[in-house]
């Protein structure tokens, strides 16, 4: 018998706004018995309409989508990085369409898929999951978030969660380098630095051990610096530096073991005159220097003191790595022996230091001849520090200028010799820290210049006094200034002065006349200080040699 359906609704047109109605039924209640393949129904169960192939119920959805999702409740976003630690994660995955009994799951880069822990259906629009963040490896980075409907349709948001990476070390353990004593405000370490993978913030902190003293690091870059403390023996400081980042709360962290030596002063000195070079250690940039000029002579006849060898200091000298400096020291200038011998005939000789320059010392100013006319005197020279002028009556000579001056990048010091008088009174010579004292008056003589203090060599020295002036008849001739000054020459009546003390070697006193037919001579200035000599007193008498100069340079 016909079904009167084959016959009625043949192209049938549906018409109204409310729309059509529908078997609806459960899973349970299907039917392909009564109608077969082309049945179409809503199923209750799942809320989707279906209709059956002949072979299977398929249901009929629109696909789902993923937006974003949020970690712990922190806030929306796109993409994030999990911590490499183990903590459970609440994931909130967030966009439309989505469905009771929808599942899940992180798919991996080539493997490693996670599925969570729990499933959480809240609404179309939010779906909550958690995991273990162990459960994923860097190895499967990026990981996929896919969303599956229980119609099979379903949404991924792609390569949107990475695995934190560990920080790791660029550079490796052991020692980060010795700084030298000369370096220890300007040294150049390699930093204790890391990367992340991830391109998180990396924290550095000082987990054990301890830096050297004055040094401290930076949190942020993992540079250590200021300026370590000087130290009696090379001592070596072990440290542990720990690199950590912090991701949703977990603090992922890498450790490593490292070291600085600081190394204790070492002094190279240069005392023999002429030519040296000085080896340049490796890791060493720059070195204190001290050069110190040969000092003048003294004069001779009511003479002035000879002038200091000029003295430059220079406190980061540059220099190569394993290469070498070429230097020099400086000889002393001759003693003036004659009546008008001295002056330029006396001065010293400069001293070398790469392109560092330390001026010989001026030689004091000599007496007149037999002719005792202004022609026969020899002034005080110009030098590093000048010589003093000589005390002979109707002398036209002068007191010798300081002509020392910055050099090779270093400071330069240096100082004018004495006056004297023409009442025989004669003037010391300059020294690095101070003018020659000119003479008081009458036939008293000038006392040298100070030198100037310097401590490279572990003593708070002083180096490159002036020599004494000398006294003519009764009088007391005048001391060498401090730092190696020779004290000037005396009569037999008279007294020889003092040479120059707290240096590293002192000025020699000048020498007294036993009788009237012997000789005495002015102190000579102190061996490697650039001490000026002692001038000579009257009649015929020689002054003193000037001191040898000196190198002396500090890593």
């Amino acid at each position: 018998m016909a079904d009167l359906r084959d016959f009625t609704g043949k192209n049938r047109k549906f018409t109204g706004t409310i729309g059509e109605r529908i078997s609806t039924g459960t899973t349970g209640e299907r039917d392909v018995a009564t109608f077969g393949a082309g049945t179409l129904r809503f199923n209750s169960t799942v809320n989707l309409l279906e209709y059956y192939t002949g072979t299977l119920w398929k249901s009929i959805d629109a696909p789902p989508s993923i937006t974003a999702f949020n970690i712990n409740a922190l806030g929306n976003v796109t993409s994030a990085v999990l911590p490499a630690t183990s903590s459970i994660l609440s994931i909130e995955i967030i966009g439309s369409l989505f469905s009771s009994g929808c599942t899940v799951q992180f798919l991996g880069n080539g493997g490693g898929d996670v599925n969570p822990l729990t499933t959480t259906f809240g609404s179309a629009s939010s779906v909550t999951v958690t995991v273990n963040s162990n459960s994923f490896s860097n190895t499967y980075e990026p990981y996929d978030i896919k969303l599956t409907n229980p119609s099979g349709l379903s949404a991924q948001l792609d390569n949107c969660i990475n695995f934190d990476s560990v920080p790791v070390f660029a550079t490796a353990a052991g020692t980060l380098g010795t700084i030298f004593d000369a370096g220890r405000s300007a040294f150049s370490l390699s930093p204790a630095t890391a990367t992340d993978a991830d391109g998180n913030t990396i924290t550095y902190t000082l987990t054990a051990g301890s830096l050297p003293t004055g040094l401290s690091l930076n949190a942020s870059t993992g540079a250590i610096s200021g300026t370590a403390s000087a130290v009696g023996s090379n001592t070596t400081s072990t440290f542990t530096i720990t690199a950590s980042t912090t991701v949703l709360g977990q603090t992922v962290t890498n450790s490593r073991q490292f070291s600085i030596t600081v190394n204790a002063p070492v002094t190279e000195t240069f005392t023999t005159a002429g030519s040296f070079t000085f080896n340049v250690p490796s890791g060493i940039s720059s070195v204190r220097v001290l050069a110190v000029a040969g000092g003048g002579g003294g004069g001779g006849n009511i003479a002035g003191g000879g002038g200091a060898g000029g003295m430059v200091e220079h406190a980061t000298f540059p220099v190569t790595p394993g290469g070498t400096v070429v230097g020099s020291v400086g000889s002393g200038g001759t003693a003036g022996q004659a009546r008008n011998s001295g002056g330029v005939n006396s001065r010293g000789q400069n001293t070398t230091f790469g392109a560092i320059t330390a001026i010989g010392g001026g030689g004091g100013g000599g007496g007149g001849s037999s002719g005792e006319g202004p022609a026969d005197v020899q002034g005080g020279a110009p030098g590093g520090s000048g010589g003093g002028q000589n005390g002979y009556p109707d002398s036209n000579g002068s007191p010798g200028s300081a002509t020392q001056g910055p050099s090779g990048g270093g400071t330069g010091f240096g100082f004018a010799g004495g006056s004297g008088k023409t009442t025989h009174g004669s003037g010391g010579g300059g020294g690095a820290g101070g003018v020659g004292q000119p003479s008081p008056g009458g036939s008293t003589s000038g006392v040298g210049g100070v030198g100037r203090q310097n401590d490279i060599n572990g003593t708070n020295h002083y180096w490159a006094g002036g020599g004494g002036g000398a006294n003519y008849s009764s009088n007391t001739s005048a001391a060498g200034g401090l730092g190696g000054g020779g004290g000037g020459g005396a009569n037999p009546e008279g007294t020889a002065g003092a040479g120059g003390g707290s240096a590293l070697n002192a000025g020699a006193s000048g020498t007294q006349l036993p009788t009237s037919s012997s000789s005495a001579s002015g102190g000579a200035g102190g061996l490697n200080t650039g001490g000026g000599g002692g001038g000579g007193s009257h009649d015929q008498n020689a002054g003193g040699a000037g001191g040898r100069g000196i190198v002396i340079v500090k890593y």
